[in-house]
Protein backbone atom coordinates (compact mmCIF):
# COMPACT_ATOMS: atom_id res chain seq x y z
CA UNK A 1 0.00 0.00 0.00
CA UNK A 2 1.54 3.39 -1.26
CA UNK A 3 1.57 6.00 1.18
CA UNK A 4 1.59 10.02 0.90
CA UNK A 5 2.44 12.69 3.11
CA UNK A 6 -0.53 14.19 4.76
CA UNK A 7 -1.56 17.89 3.42
CA UNK A 8 0.27 20.81 5.08
CA UNK A 9 -2.79 22.77 7.23
CA UNK A 10 -0.66 25.65 7.11
CA UNK A 11 -0.98 26.40 3.51
CA UNK A 12 -4.55 26.33 2.12
CA UNK A 13 -3.88 29.09 -0.79
CA UNK A 14 -0.84 26.74 -1.78
CA UNK A 15 -2.25 23.37 -2.48
CA UNK A 16 -5.76 25.16 -3.62
CA UNK A 17 -3.73 27.43 -6.47
CA UNK A 18 -2.18 23.81 -7.18
CA UNK A 19 -5.35 22.41 -7.85
CA UNK A 20 -6.67 25.45 -9.50
CA UNK A 21 -3.46 25.00 -11.79
CA UNK A 22 -3.74 21.30 -12.64
CA UNK A 23 -7.51 21.77 -13.52
CA UNK A 24 -6.30 24.62 -15.84
CA UNK A 25 -3.51 22.20 -17.45
CA UNK A 26 -5.55 19.10 -17.96
CA UNK A 27 -8.24 21.23 -18.82
CA UNK A 28 -6.08 22.78 -21.56
CA UNK A 29 -4.68 19.16 -22.79
CA UNK A 30 -8.50 18.05 -23.01
CA UNK A 31 -9.74 20.29 -25.06
CA UNK A 32 -6.16 20.00 -27.49
CA UNK A 33 -6.89 16.66 -28.19
CA UNK A 34 -10.35 17.19 -28.43
CA UNK A 35 -10.28 19.86 -30.94
CA UNK A 36 -7.37 17.68 -32.82
CA UNK A 37 -9.75 15.24 -33.30
CA UNK A 38 -13.01 16.97 -33.46
CA UNK A 39 -11.76 19.26 -36.37
CA UNK A 40 -10.29 16.23 -38.03
CA UNK A 41 -13.29 14.05 -37.37
CA UNK A 42 -15.50 17.16 -38.89
CA UNK A 43 -13.78 17.33 -41.83
CA UNK A 44 -13.84 13.61 -42.67
CA UNK A 45 -17.30 13.21 -42.11
CA UNK A 46 -18.47 16.58 -43.94
CA UNK A 47 -15.82 16.87 -46.48
CA UNK A 48 -15.11 20.39 -46.35
CA UNK A 49 -13.16 23.25 -44.04
CA UNK A 50 -16.55 23.89 -42.37
CA UNK A 51 -17.49 20.54 -41.70
CA UNK A 52 -13.81 20.78 -39.66
CA UNK A 53 -14.98 23.82 -38.04
CA UNK A 54 -17.73 22.76 -36.72
CA UNK A 55 -16.53 19.26 -35.72
CA UNK A 56 -14.30 21.37 -33.47
CA UNK A 57 -17.33 23.56 -31.98
CA UNK A 58 -18.90 20.17 -31.30
CA UNK A 59 -15.33 18.58 -30.18
CA UNK A 60 -15.05 21.68 -27.50
CA UNK A 61 -18.40 22.28 -26.11
CA UNK A 62 -20.22 18.61 -26.25
CA UNK A 63 -17.16 15.90 -26.28
CA UNK A 64 -14.67 17.98 -24.09
CA UNK A 65 -16.26 18.11 -21.06
CA UNK A 66 -17.32 14.05 -20.67
CA UNK A 67 -13.87 13.22 -22.06
CA UNK A 68 -12.51 15.53 -18.99
CA UNK A 69 -14.99 13.67 -16.50
CA UNK A 70 -14.03 10.42 -17.98
CA UNK A 71 -9.78 10.98 -17.97
CA UNK A 72 -10.13 12.57 -14.44
CA UNK A 73 -11.66 9.85 -13.17
CA UNK A 74 -9.11 6.99 -15.08
CA UNK A 75 -6.21 8.63 -14.52
CA UNK A 76 -6.75 9.09 -10.76
CA UNK A 77 -8.21 5.70 -10.28
CA UNK A 78 -5.43 4.55 -12.00
CA UNK A 79 -2.52 6.57 -10.90
CA UNK A 80 -3.48 9.31 -8.36
CA UNK A 81 -3.45 12.47 -10.60
CA UNK A 82 -3.92 13.49 -13.84
CA UNK A 83 -1.20 15.16 -15.92
CA UNK A 84 -2.09 18.91 -14.36
CA UNK A 85 -1.83 17.29 -11.08
CA UNK A 86 1.32 15.85 -11.74
CA UNK A 87 2.87 18.92 -13.42
CA UNK A 88 1.53 20.61 -9.93
CA UNK A 89 3.50 17.74 -7.45
CA UNK A 90 0.05 17.14 -6.09
CA UNK A 91 -1.83 13.29 -6.15
CA UNK A 92 -5.20 12.09 -4.73
CA UNK A 93 -5.25 9.78 -2.06
CA UNK A 94 -7.76 8.38 0.49
CA UNK A 95 -7.93 10.56 3.77
CA UNK A 96 -5.78 7.49 5.29
CA UNK A 97 -2.97 8.06 3.17
CA UNK A 98 -3.24 5.28 0.87
CA UNK A 99 -3.87 4.88 -2.94
CA UNK A 100 -7.16 6.41 -4.07
CA UNK A 101 -9.67 3.63 -5.34
CA UNK A 102 -11.65 3.63 -8.49
CA UNK A 103 -14.74 4.16 -6.22
CA UNK A 104 -13.22 6.88 -4.59
CA UNK A 105 -12.08 8.38 -8.08
CA UNK A 106 -15.27 8.29 -9.88
CA UNK A 107 -17.76 9.36 -6.66
CA UNK A 108 -14.95 12.58 -6.16
CA UNK A 109 -15.58 13.49 -9.92
CA UNK A 110 -19.29 12.71 -10.04
CA UNK A 111 -19.64 15.00 -7.07
CA UNK A 112 -17.64 17.92 -9.05
CA UNK A 113 -21.34 19.14 -10.70
CA UNK A 114 -22.00 20.31 -6.91
CA UNK A 115 -18.93 22.01 -6.93
CA UNK A 116 -19.30 23.79 -10.06
CA UNK A 117 -23.24 24.87 -9.98
CA UNK A 118 -24.40 27.32 -9.08
CA UNK A 119 -21.83 29.76 -9.38
CA UNK A 120 -18.57 28.71 -11.07
CA UNK A 121 -16.47 26.42 -8.67
CA UNK A 122 -17.67 28.39 -5.38
CA UNK A 123 -18.89 25.72 -3.43
CA UNK A 124 -15.52 23.79 -4.54
CA UNK A 125 -13.88 26.94 -3.15
CA UNK A 126 -15.45 27.43 -0.55
CA UNK A 127 -15.51 23.91 0.97
CA UNK A 128 -11.83 23.19 0.22
CA UNK A 129 -10.75 26.79 1.88
CA UNK A 130 -13.27 26.05 5.05
CA UNK A 131 -11.89 22.53 4.99
CA UNK A 132 -9.34 21.42 7.47
CA UNK A 133 -7.62 19.40 4.90
CA UNK A 134 -8.89 21.45 1.69
CA UNK A 135 -11.31 19.01 0.55
CA UNK A 136 -14.02 19.89 -1.58
CA UNK A 137 -17.60 18.02 -1.67
CA UNK A 138 -16.45 15.10 -3.77
CA UNK A 139 -13.54 14.65 -1.57
CA UNK A 140 -15.30 14.51 1.52
CA UNK A 141 -17.60 11.84 0.50
CA UNK A 142 -14.96 9.92 -1.06
CA UNK A 143 -12.72 10.15 1.73
CA UNK A 144 -9.58 11.64 -0.51
CA UNK A 145 -7.05 14.58 0.24
CA UNK A 146 -5.26 16.44 -2.20
CA UNK A 147 -1.68 16.34 -1.26
CA UNK A 148 1.67 17.77 -2.33
CA UNK A 149 4.93 15.22 -3.23
CA UNK A 150 7.13 17.67 -3.97
CA UNK A 151 8.52 17.74 -0.18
Amino acid sequence: MDRYPVPNEDSPAGILDSRAEALLIDALVVALVCGILGYGGGTIILGSSLGGLGGLILGLQFVAPVVLFVYQILFEGYYGQTIGKRARGIVVVKDDGSRCTWVAATLRNVLRVVDILPLFYLIGIGTAYLSSKHQRVGDLAAQTIVVSIDE
